[in-house]
């Protein structure tokens, strides 16, 4: 039976599309979904296709916080900040090391990391403090900005993400802090997930 031209063709823009996502290492994924305006890119069928299959992928990020805050995010979920270098959003980043200056306030001995899964969506990258787009992206249907490591004109050299939906970011576990709030914040976080596991939480 002969395979119809539309199918045919589907099929093997899922081949390649598979092909080019598993090549895509993670450091570099959202370079594949980030555009000019959305304008530009409506007619391109396969460039739509590749951002939002990358834009469905889960990451494994690092947000700072203060136990405090943190036993708040693990019992009702994120809150997203009101401003901050990318304007809206919940700030996490795959680089623990960036994690570790928050909140700037708090001595680092006083800190708690907490590891979360992030739903990135459609992303901005972010390269200068002085992009356009650098607290408005939002606006332009963007779901988080990114601001890659080793940015020119930007304040840390470490990479960087904000989430405007808090519900694209998930509690997985505490990985850092000092040892009393961690026993505390882990105690509180398994008793969550074993009575019922609640939708900002990695079960």
């Amino acid at each position: 039976m002969k395979m119809a031209p539309l199918t045919a063709a589907i099929l093997t823009l899922f081949v390649l599309l598979s092909s080019i996502l598993a090549d895509v290492h993670q450091a570099e994924a959202p370079e594949l979904f980030d555009n000019e305006p959305f304008y530009k890119e409506v007619d391109d069928r396969v460039h739509v296709l590749v951002r939002r299959a990358a834009g469905r992928r889960a990451y494994d990020m690092y947000h700072g916080t203060s136990e405090q805050a943190a036993s708040s995010i693990i019992m009702a979920g994120f809150k997203p900040s009101v401003n901050g270098m990318l304007g809206q959003g919940v700030y996490v980043s795959r680089d623990i090391r960036k994690a570790q200056g928050y909140p700037g306030n708090l001595s680092p001995a006083d800190r708690i990391i907490l590891k979360v899964r992030v739903i990135v969506g459609k992303v901005k990258k972010i390269d200068s403090a002085n992009h356009p787009l650098r607290a408005t992206w939002h606006n332009y249907g963007y779901d988080s900005a990114w601001v890659p490591p080793n940015s020119p004109q930007w304040i840390s050299p470490l990479t960087e993400n904000c989430v405007w939906d808090s519900k694209r970011v998930k509690v997985m576990d505490v990985v850092q802090g000092p040892a009393a709030a961690i026993g505390r914040l882990r105690s509180l976080l398994y008793s969550m997930k074993a009575n019922q596991c609640k939708p900002w939480l990695v079960c």
